[in-house]
């Protein structure tokens, strides 16, 4: 397949080449839909063409890594002259995945999760530059796949990071992704030093702190270190042509039963349903159960209730579920669903519905054969390009995760959507629920500010 690349994305192209040659490592903050496989693709070409012996390690969550990558690499192979073997740990056996590793191709593919392997298995790497798929993967210092990929990084003559949402939750986020672009270099060696010249201590208990409070020159100091080297570009300006997107709240009343058990327990901490044995041992615990009594159901407390099951609360927003289905006849609906029961209550209700998880649910959303897909947001947020087929979104139990949030609705909200994205989401009134809208959109409060404050359309 011949293609040419958009404007913004030879601009992209540039930009990388121009920072990987003169810094080491370019951050690519793109937007959903803008084409970010593609980018990365004309990028290790032309570094491949420059430097023939050149080979690159590609990393990406599951299945952009098995699926979303080798089709890309395949459908734009025209473009481009590399070769690729893909090793992932979910879909291929540890023989298969050495075997494809010492095909010694110019591009590599694994997923995040077989990082450690790929660690334990090889102590030497064959690769001198990375390209890691959605860098905000890598957002925890503490997690095991950044502290390798921070040790292998002085390895690499390069690196690229890409990422739609650098700072989904707070300023913390980004040192440990721009330390994997440039090791350090911009805002310091360790997560310390980046805390200590930048932020204060917020919540706190002794010496435990729970929260870091950017200083009120950090943001536009942070900002200007990482500025030489990273790009933001955002939809809205590089795809005018984007169908709008609407977003509607259904706040509806919580049933009686539920209410008075939904108080009870905020009260109290504790109840029994059902014969089920439910508590609350700390804030998180609490919220988490809360969460489930507006969604219908209630999960026991193992440590109380080891022989508990699940108890049924009611089916409010399924019903209302049904309102938005009736509204749109004939369209296909993306769901998004927070707990396994109401997974099995949408199942039970539209039997011609899927997961997004089973064989042949994707094969039947593209041929027009639901009128439901199911999904839960951490197993949609990459990789699957619906919108050709559907273009209303209900939320049925809200996020409260910014980065699940805006990855799950650009399924359809993306480029070659042609119809009005439709974004419901069904809110219990006077409940948990509506806390959710707010967190949200205070953290992409946060998020707006660092993409356009990057933006190179403004410098």
């Amino acid at each position: 397949m011949t293609v040419t690349l958009h404007p913004y994305q030879k601009q992209a192209v540039r930009f990388a080449l121009d920072v990987t040659r003169n810094h080491g490592g370019a951050g690519l903050f793109l937007d959903m839909g803008l084409g970010k496989t593609l980018i990365s693709i004309a990028i290790m070409d032309i570094w491949h063409a420059h430097d023939p012996e050149l080979k690159i390690l590609v990393i990406a969550p599951l299945l952009p890594a098995y699926k979303t990558w080798v089709d890309e690499l395949g459908r734009f192979s025209d473009m481009h002259h590399l070769d690729w073997a893909v090793a992932c740990g979910k879909h291929m056996s540890e023989k298969q995945r050495r075997q494809a590793i010492e095909r010694n191709a110019t591009v590599t593919i694994i997923n995040q999760e077989n990082i450690a392997w790929l660690d334990r298995t090889y102590p030497h790497w064959p690769w001198r530059a990375m390209v890691i798929d959605e860098l905000s993967g890598f957002k925890s210092s503490n997690a095991k796949r950044f502290r390798i990929l921070k040790r292998r990084r002085a390895d690499m003559d390069w690196v690229v990071g890409l990422t739609g949402t650098p700072a989904a939750k707070s300023l913390m986020d980004l040192w440990s992704q721009i330390y994997l672009l440039d090791g350090g270099r911009a805002l310091g060696h360790t997560i310390s030093a980046y805390r200590e010249r930048w932020f204060t201590p917020g919540r706190h208990k002794g010496h435990v702190v729970y929260e870091w409070k950017p200083r009120p020159f950090a943001y536009q100091a942070i900002m200007n270190q990482i500025g030489p080297f990273c790009l933001t570009m955002l939809a809205r300006d590089k795809l005018p042509a984007l169908p709008r997107r609407t977003v509607i709240d259904h706040e509806i009343d919580c049933p009686k039963d539920t209410r008075e058990a939904y108080e009870t327990f905020l009260r109290d901490q504790y109840i029994e349903l059902d014969g089920s044995k439910v508590s609350a041992v700390n804030a998180g615990v609490l919220v988490n159960k809360l969460t489930q009594f507006t969604a219908g159901c209630l999960y026991p407390d193992l440590k109380l209730d080891p022989e508990g099951t699940v108890t049924h609360l009611d089916d409010a927003k399924l019903d209302e579920l049904q309102t938005i289905i009736d509204a749109n006849p004939g369209e296909q609906i993306l769901v998004f669903y927070q707990f396994k029961d109401e997974l099995r209550r949408i199942r039970e209700r539209w039997p011609d519905s899927m997961d997004v998880r089973d064989p042949g649910a994707l094969d039947a959303w593209h041929g027009n054969r639901l009128t439901i897909l199911a999904a839960h947001p951490a197993s949609a947020r990459f990789g699957l390009n619906l919108q050709h087929e559907g273009h209303v979104v209900v939320w049925l139990s809200l996020t409260w995760s910014l980065e699940d949030y805006l990855q799950a609705n650009a399924r359809l909200d993306r480029q070659g959507q042609t119809r009005p994205v439709q974004i419901h989401r069904i809110l219990e009134s006077d409940t948990v629920d509506m806390r959710k809208p707010l967190v949200l959109e205070g953290r992409a409060n946060l998020q707006d500010m660092v993409m356009d404050e990057l933006s190179r359309d403004k410098r």
